[in-house]
């Protein structure tokens, strides 16, 4: 699954959710929200924020439609992790200040291409939580920062089609590159 490893805890309806809210939208660079930025910050300063200065916490019970890390962009369900927030998340009940769902400001793919147009630095492989097989249809190959040659245009590494990351935006989404 895209982003996540295939032995992921969660049920694959959840995993390609969270894939979907991730990669797929329309938006323009206006859109930059106050959550994006947490996220162009850390990619600036490679440091997470605390959970304290996210103001996580565990909710008792969550509403139906209420928010939770598991229905916000920024979220890594299978290793119960947050592209923002430091340390383990609880995907269920966990929420910040930081959350943004769905349609909600920037993918997280168009916010790092921000940062490599700016710094001109890519991410390592390792902060791409790179996988080697995504989701149908959220592979590399689907992928408008793949490069044909087996590079990323956001990632440092070499990439098979097939294989697939945290920030994959697909093709005709998100914001013009």
């Amino acid at each position: 699954m895209c982003c996540h490893r295939v032995d992921s805890h969660l049920p694959v309806d959840n995993v390609e959710e969270s894939v979907i809210a991730k990669s797929t939208g329309r938006q323009d660079e206006e859109d930059f929200a106050p959550q994006d930025e947490a996220l162009f910050r850390r990619l600036v300063t490679g440091t997470k924020m605390s959970k304290e200065d996210a103001s996580y916490r565990i909710q008792d019970k969550v509403p139906p439609e209420g928010q939770s890390c598991d229905k916000c962009k920024f979220n890594l369900p299978a290793e119960k992790k947050c592209h923002i927030v430091e340390g383990e998340i609880d995907i269920e009940r966990g929420v910040s200040k930081l959350f943004s769902p769905k349609g909600s400001g920037m993918l997280p793919g168009d916010i790092v291409w921000d940062f490599v147009k700016k710094s001109g630095k890519k991410l390592r492989y390792e902060e791409g939580h790179v996988i080697e097989k995504g989701a149908k249809e959220f592979q590399c190959k689907d992928c408008k920062y793949y490069m044909y040659s087996g590079g990323c245009l956001l990632i440092k590494g070499n990439f098979e089609p097939k294989m697939s990351c945290a920030f994959v935006v697909k093709i005709g989404n998100g914001t013009d590159v």
